[in-house]
């Protein structure tokens, strides 16, 4: 595990002297900002925004500290070309495959302590930075969440993982607190393409005389398959390195519609329906025929 320790400390007494001295108004502890990441369109560039629970205004939107923490699947990313939006920001710490979670790595970008005036809308996204990965597609990144398995736990594990921020707005009782609330758009931040479904049997509007029918077709390998009739689960498999997958169902005689989805890392895919008729009438086919064996007197 490698890691670099920030140390810097912001100018926390300059926010409560503004506070004692201005009589500004405070929120109450409810409020605050929740954080995203998403890739942009160019399917290179991470953008790292924030959206507020209310709008602030003037010396309110004076920020003390500002941190955020991006989770990658381990040995998959080195960040690049970071862009500041709004306040500077740099990725001051990164953490390889901790022991706690040794499949991510965390990498830590804090604000740069000059008490910015960020902006703070209840109705619009604030973008903060923006960075990029050098090297291939890694999957998705996140945000990390309170629940994640490696958190700060001095002094064994000192290493300050979390998200942050303080602003003159987000105070109780005069005093400032961690503004953050959680996530927001989780899932939009993977390089991975959307995994691809198709139903290729039954055939749509075909007619079977089996109950039991197989039913096939093709999937992003490796996906997690899922097939539905109405609101109920007929199956769930997986598709094959070469894509195929099946499933032996039982029905019903009569009309049925079936959907299915794929899943992966990267999200879910479009659906795929097929609908087809099971029928117990197998004329004119199969006809019974009754053969009578006459034996003659000698």
């Amino acid at each position: 595990m490698t890691s670099s320790i920030r140390l810097k400390q912001y100018p926390k007494l300059l926010l409560f002297l503004l506070i004692g001295a201005g009589g500004m108004p405070v929120c109450l502890a409810q409020d605050g900002i929740y954080y995203a990441v998403k890739l942009l369109p160019d399917k290179v560039t991470y953008q790292v925004s924030l959206t507020s629970t209310l709008s602030l205004s003037g010396v309110n939107r004076l920020t003390n500290s500002g941190q955020v923490t991006i989770v990658a699947p381990t040995n998959s990313f080195t960040v690049t070309n970071l862009q500041s939006s709004n306040g500077i920001w740099s990725n001051n710490t990164t953490v390889r495959h901790p022991v706690e979670n040794p499949g991510y790595d965390y990498f830590i970008f804090g604000l740069t302590p000059s008490a910015p005036m960020l902006p703070y809308s209840a109705t619009q996204e604030t973008v903060l930075f923006t960075f990029a990965n050098n090297g291939a597609c890694t999957g998705p990144i996140e945000i990390w969440t309170a629940n994640d398995p490696f958190q700060p736990n001095p002094p064994t594990q000192p290493i300050n993982v979390g998200n942050d921020l303080t602003a003159l707005g987000f105070a109780s009782n005069g005093m400032l607190y961690n503004a953050w609330k959680g996530n927001y758009n989780v899932g939009s931040a993977t390089c991975a393409p959307s995994p691809t479904i198709a139903i290729l049997s039954p055939v749509a509007n075909s007619t079977l005389t089996t109950t039991t029918v197989t039913v096939s077709g093709t999937a992003t390998a490796g996906a997690s398959v899922t097939l539905l009739e109405g609101g109920n689960q007929l199956c769930s498999t997986n598709a094959a390195q070469d894509g195929s997958w099946s499933c032996s169902i039982p029905f019903s005689t009569g009309l049925h519609t079936l959907t299915g989805r794929a899943s992966t890392i990267a999200g879910l895919s479009n659906l795929a329906t097929t609908t087809f008729t099971v029928s117990n009438n197998c004329q004119p086919k199969c006809i019974p025929i009754v053969i009578t064996v006459l034996h003659r007197r000698r």
